[in-house]
């Protein structure tokens, strides 16, 4: 059994070993599940080169990922299989001949078709996922895809990571899946697998990763080797710089958000306070913390249906939407408080708003130009004589106009936003599913709501304070 003291920490306190202790226990997978694993491992392997043997440019394929790397979770095993493809194909036909063997070889397995930069096949033999992605067979630094680095980061983890690493790693990936930062998938924009080993190897433990991590700055620069000043400036505006060892010109926190970025700090600076086995495992959602809620009365949720696309697609078009339905929101003098998307990652989404007030003021004033402005003072007098109600001069020799408000409510909103614009500025995959299938739900009628689960999640998120702040105050 390895504990702290094994591992060689010899500065942590008597509480920090014990959690780290059931740590352990919880990360590492048994030997009948290694052996399990291993056995499906060398199943799909076999079935893939297989099929690849058949194709007329005959790929190399490689294990990846966490699996090959030995850093995969205790009953969290997936196998990434790499199909390396020559170079000199276009993109195009590495989709076409890439699939042809990923779904011929997982044809018994009910393979899916997934996208990232372009397709991939997920599919399950027995319990555990494998993952068929077709990449380049190219040198290192001659990237064609984004995939094909991904060999060469299994080769160097393969290399560099001595057992005890390996088992840090696992520490650290469990960790951030508890505190909800780990995936960098755009769902999440969290850090990756191969950050987190990444951070391992720079900072030798789990431990130090989040003693390093609490003291982090805005746009902090994490490299395993010496940094090139003129790299620094490239990623000047990144909020932490995160370099891949495979490639010295990648910053791999470029897929991390600012807000995940200060989850993890925050996670660790607490964790390192008040240690605690939950950190691990995460929190369920709690009803009871939002079901008599005095701000459900400001929420407002907007559930739509829309066709099936790929999940990476899909959170895109998501947030893309988001983003300008919250600049309609300010534009029509609503203050947001808190918003998210919603989905069930198949056929249904939502956005939700936490909302200052549902309601505004039958009249608005106007600001208008100085008057010294002669052409612009001219036309906002012109425009607005006849329909204000008041027009006038400031103290600050500025116009004014005092105006009825079009927009006096959530229900008027959403009907000038979709009806009458038709969703100028939603992502256009969405636009015609939200116009024709859109439902509202205002204030206390989200209580309907909470008994969908992927739509509850982030309507008790919206209504608690977050955890991390009052991780001291919990029971």
């Amino acid at each position: 059994m390895f504990t702290p003291s094994s591992l060689g920490w010899t500065d942590i306190s008597n509480e920090l070993s014990k959690v780290i202790s059931d740590a352990l226990k919880i990360v590492e997978p048994a030997k009948g599940e290694v052996d399990h694993v291993k056995a499906i491992a060398s199943r799909a392997l076999q079935r893939v080169r297989k099929v690849a043997l058949k194709s007329r440019f005959k790929p190399d394929v490689v294990l990846g990922g966490s699996y090959a790397k030995g850093t995969w979770l205790k009953r969290e095993a997936d196998i990434d299989i790499f199909v390396k493809f020559p170079k000199r194909l276009n993109k195009v036909d590495l989709k076409k001949y890439g699939l042809d063997v990923a779904l011929e070889s997982m044809r018994e397995y009910e393979p899916i078709l997934r996208y990232a930069e372009h397709p991939y096949v997920e599919a399950y033999i027995e319990d555990v996922g494998v993952n068929i992605v077709p990449c380049y067979d190219v040198k290192k630094g001659e990237w064609k895809s984004a995939a094909d680095r991904s060999p060469y980061h299994t080769l160097f983890m393969t290399e560099e990571l001595s057992d005890s690493l390996r088992r840090e790693a696992r520490l650290l990936k469990k960790f951030m899946k508890g505190v909800g930062v780990y995936g960098a998938e755009i769902a999440v924009q969290g850090f990756s697998g191969y950050v987190c080993e990444v951070l391992c190897l720079k900072y030798g433990s789990f431990f130090s990763s989040l003693k390093s991590a609490s003291r982090w700055r805005e746009g902090e620069v994490i490299s395993l080797e010496k940094v090139d000043e003129n790299l620094k400036k490239k990623f000047q505006k990144a909020s932490v710089i995160i370099l891949d060892p495979v490639d010295s010109r990648r910053n791999l926190g470029t897929a991390i958000s600012p807000r995940r970025l200060a989850e993890f700090i925050l996670a660790s600076r607490a964790f390192l306070k008040e240690p605690r086995l939950r950190y691990f495992i995460g929190e369920k959602d709690r009803l009871d913390k939002i079901g008599k809620s005095e701000l459900m009365g400001n929420l407002v949720t907007l559930k739509f249906k829309h066709s099936k696309r790929s999940v990476d697609v899909l959170w895109g078009q998501l947030k893309r939407s988001l983003n300008y339905i919250l600049k309609q929101f300010d534009l029509y003098d609503f203050k947001v408080l808190r918003s998210a998307c919603a989905t069930d990652e198949n056929e249904e989404s939502a956005f939700i708003f936490l909302i200052e007030s549902l309601e505004q003021p039958e009249i608005e004033d106007k600001k208008g130009p100085e008057v010294f402005r002669y052409e612009d003072s001219r036309k906002f007098i012109s425009k607005n004589l006849k329909r204000s109600k008041l027009i006038w001069l400031g103290d600050d020799t500025r116009l004014y106009a005092l105006m009825e408000r079009r927009i006096k409510d959530i229900d008027d909103f959403f009907d000038l936003l979709l009806n009458k614009k038709r969703g100028l500025g939603i992502a256009p995959g969405l636009v015609d599913g939200i116009v024709n299938t859109y439902q509202t739900y205002l204030g206390n009628r989200n209580i309907e709501l909470l008994s969908i689960p992927w739509i509850m999640k982030e309507l008790v998120r919206l209504l608690s304070s977050d955890r991390l702040l009052t991780i001291d105050k919990d029971s």
